[in-house]
């Protein structure tokens, strides 16, 4: 999924005050715009599958990480 930053906030705004955790949203926002598919896609026919899933699997990391770490500071 494509998630351009910018307009994430706003959706982002309206999804916490309707009661999604804001670790949640972190996470969202900085899986979107950090493993898109336009994006995977892109790396796959410049490297090697290896370090494209490689690289999913960090920006999923630190997705999930931000996140909880974010949920537990609130």
């Amino acid at each position: 999924m494509y998630i351009r930053t910018e307009t994430m906030i706003p959706i982002a705004s309206i999804l916490i005050t309707k009661g999604i955790a804001p670790g949640v949203m972190i996470a969202l926002i900085l899986g979107g715009a950090g493993a898109s598919i336009p994006e995977v896609s892109l790396l796959s026919s410049i490297f090697k599958k290896k370090m494209v899933a490689a690289f999913v699997l960090c920006i999923f990391a630190v997705a999930t990480i931000t996140g909880y770490i974010f949920n537990m500071t609130l």
